[in-house]
């Protein structure tokens, strides 16, 4: 199924799971390192979607129509975590044909108000088009890529309704690591950041928009069933625990 068939059922979903009538996309792969041969071999892991993140590891934006050619193939949506709120770099993401960009510590309305236009093309933004993946028609793109900020810092958290309020807006991603050090609390599994980030759930919801969040913890992974759009974990904690699992083994 073409991406621009699955866009509208990628939204669908995730705006059904925001209304309690349906189940979202709570088993993501938050991908640093794969390459696409390593995302074929993980392809079979159960994940219903992926994650890449082009701010911390070693992915970078070449990389994408690579990765892309794969959860394509196995009718996945890749969002990519940009680096910055850099308009050339968006620009540069949105051109490879991912189906939504997460984009990292955003703390008020303007600046989204900046990314959305930044995302989108005249008339309603400022994003040029050219001879890109997106444009030549040799891959699955989106029409409409989600637009995700993200919410991981004491002012975005302050300022969290005013940011979902902005149109073109689809929903908030909660970073609790760089949160948990921006609240001084004690860590991303603590109570306090729990309870920040069901109030980001609760905004979404009062927002009609839709919330995820990175987990990689037992206690952030239980609230799982109350959002919308999960990363379960990286594929760097995959390969230690797999790798862990193999030579503990006595025979």
């Amino acid at each position: 199924m073409a991406a621009r068939e699955r866009m509208p059922e990628l939204r669908a979903r995730l705006q059904a799971s925001s209304e309690g009538t349906g189940d979202g996309l709570r088993r993501g792969l938050w991908v640093t390192f794969l390459d696409p041969y390593g995302l074929e071999v993980a392809s079979g892991c159960g994940a219903d979607w992926i994650g890449a993140d082009l701010q911390h590891g070693t992915v970078e934006a070449h990389h994408l129509p690579g990765l892309l050619r794969v959860t394509e193939a196995a009718g996945l949506p890749l969002l990519a975590r940009v680096g910055s709120h850099d308009p050339l770099a968006l620009g540069r993401v949105l051109d490879t044909g991912v189906s939504g960009v997460i984009i990292p510590m955003v703390e008020s309305a303007d600046q989204a108000r900046a990314l959305v236009s930044a995302c989108r093309t005249p008339p309603v933004g400022t994003r040029s088009t050219g001879a890109c993946r997106s444009a030549l028609g040799v891959s699955q793109v989106p029409e409409l890529p989600l637009i995700v900020p993200m919410v991981e810092t004491a002012a975005g958290l302050e300022h969290a309704a005013d940011i979902l309020a902005v149109p073109g807006v689809d929903g908030v991603f909660f970073g609790p690591y760089d949160f948990s050090m921006s609240a001084g609390h004690p860590g991303p599994g603590s109570q306090d950041t729990i309870t920040a980030l069901r109030h980001v759930i609760s905004l979404t919801r009062e927002a009609g928009t839709f919330a995820g969040f990175m987990a990689g913890q037992p206690e952030l992974l239980a609230l799982a069933p109350e959002a919308d759009l999960v990363a379960v974990d990286t594929d760097v904690s995959a390969l230690r625990l797999g790798l862990a699992r193999v030579f503990s083994r006595d025979d």
